[in-house]
């Protein structure tokens, strides 16, 4: 493919060509970049006709499962207590008796918060409002997910009253397709994930799915590059080591052993040094999944098998728990999330090359709650600049279906650091905007002959440096404005290996 007139945009320097050159890629590798390139013959020509070209856009964490299955979810966001969520599930069964789809098909549900509520949800309550209709209503972290007992049977889980949390739903999650009609939702979702994926300029995405993501992508024939994550109890039928390509067109590719260490915010399950002050919780101050020994003895497996290790840590206690597994074992690692995080935290990943694998998204959501039940903490949360300047590599994501699969509204986030009209959050941790894109490429930050050919194509350049104040700050408005470009940033076309794959 040669991609005519456009200018490469590098994100570490913040600059770009004085003129627009070309770019060839041959073999899904940039070959040739120069002015007046010829096509040669048979080639597929692009012309960019002056826009800005970046490196393609990579989600580093998603849950593909889960997230094919959202256009067919029912949207439980934004309810702040048990009672709203059962006139919404008692509206969409409404819904169904008076259309044409089967009354029998599973109802499933996306996005309550456990922190919103002030009465716990019950089974009890769910049976009433919906019967024989198999229901799981997930929250909004998927550390947790309410079911009925309809649900519970059909899943072969015993009765009980509460919640199915942590590791108990973490095995149930592969398993939903069992469920009527969720099968067929994934498939069809699967499909217009990438295609919504694609217009976003994204090339590839870390699929850290439960069950054997490597098994379901293949088949699927992917358009973008998918990198799958493997868990402890699925270790020995991993197919190979990290970077082992397991399909004909060489875009899915073998990934990192998961494990989770911790919960979530907002189910009250993050694992922290200090209590929450609101007395929820697991025993106050969250809940350890998986143990030191545990821990190390996973990631020795994963190194001797060739992994490299991707360790969930939300709470500033488990990322101490991680790095202490991640030094004894000495595995090539990154920590997801990387939330809430000490100085001594952030020295030990500088120190031991560990890739912070951070959602700024979530900070739009957390802030509150995390003033509200860590006070005085919010200083040791989402701190991306401090990553940044210890040196620490960053590796920017959504954690779809927790927040949507969208790199502009991450790398907002992590400019602006704000969901409204108030300032930025602990405005000393902004990244400027191509620190942002920088950690939003797979490590690469400009398009280079023999580079990989991944091409994203843009109207205009949302990459301007934000300017600081004498206070060493981000003038707000400044910050606001930048973020609003990303947000609003124009995709005109998005190239694969060398194929153009979506285009405006």
């Amino acid at each position: 493919m040669l991609i005519r007139q456009v200018r490469p945009f590098d994100a570490a320097s913040g600059e770009v060509p004085a003129h627009p050159v070309d770019l060839r890629i041959q073999g899904g590798v940039v070959t040739r970049i120069d002015a007046g390139l010829r096509p040669c013959h048979g080639e597929e020509t692009l012309d960019g006709g002056g826009a800005l070209a970046i490196p393609g856009l990579w989600d580093q964490h998603v849950h593909t499962g889960q997230l094919a299955q959202a256009h067919a979810r029912l949207d439980t966001s934004g309810a702040g207590s048990v009672g709203v969520i059962l006139e919404l599930v008692r509206a969409e069964l409404a819904a169904r008796r008076e259309t044409v789809r089967d009354p029998a098909q599973a109802l499933i549900g996306f996005g309550h918060r456990l922190v919103d509520f002030a009465i716990q949800p019950t089974v009890p309550a769910l049976d009433e409002a919906t019967g024989a209709v198999p229901t799981v209503l997930i929250g909004g972290d998927a550390h947790h997910a309410w079911l009925n007992s309809a649900a519970l049977r059909a899943l072969g889980l015993p009765p009980r009253d509460g919640i199915v949390a942590e590791e108990e739903w973490f095995v149930l999650v592969p398993r939903l397709p069992e469920l009527p009609g969720v099968a067929d939702a994934v498939a069809t979702g699967a499909a217009m994930m990438q295609r919504q994926a694609l217009q976003r300029g994204v090339v590839g995405l870390v699929d850290l799915e439960w069950g054997r993501p490597w098994e379901t992508w293949p088949p699927r024939a992917p358009r973008l590059r998918i990198r799958t994550g493997v868990y402890p109890e699925e270790l020995a039928a991993a197919p190979g080591p990290t970077g082992t390509v397991l399909d004909a067109r060489g875009l899915v590719t073998m990934g990192p052993l998961k494990v989770i260490v911790d919960g979530a915010l907002g189910s009250h399950s993050a694992y922290t040094r200090d209590p929450y002050t609101d007395g929820h919780g697991y025993a106050g101050r969250g809940v350890l999944s998986v143990g030191p020994d545990a821990l190390r003895e996973a990631l020795r497996q994963a190194k001797a098998q060739g992994l490299t290790a991707a360790v969930h840590a939300i709470g500033d206690a488990a990322a101490q728990v991680a790095l202490d597994a991640i030094a004894a074992v000495g595995i090539d690692s990154r920590i997801e999330h990387a939330q809430m995080l000490t100085d001594e935290d952030i020295d030990r990943m500088a120190a031991l090359g560990v890739t912070a694998s951070v959602q700024p998204a979530h900070l739009l959501d957390d802030r509150d709650a995390t003033e509200a039940v860590w006070p005085g903490h919010g200083t040791r949360a989402f701190r991306l600049r401090d990553l940044l300047e210890a040196g620490v590599p960053l590796a920017l994501g959504s954690d779809a279906p927790v927040a949507p699969l969208d790199p502009w509204l991450a790398m907002a986030a992590a400019v602006h650091r704000s969901a409204d009209e108030r300032p930025a959050w602990h405005p000393e941790q902004q990244l400027q905007p191509r620190h942002a894109l920088a950690a939003s490429t797979d490590g690469v930050t400009s398009l280079q002959v023999g580079g990989v050919g991944d091409v994203v194509l843009l109207e205009g350049s949302p990459f301007a440096d934000v300017p600081v104040g004498a206070d060493g700050l981000m003038v707000d408005a400044a910050a606001r404005d930048a973020a609003q470009r990303l947000r609003e940033a124009e995709v005109l076309a998005t190239v694969v290996a060398g194929r153009l794959e979506s285009q405006r």
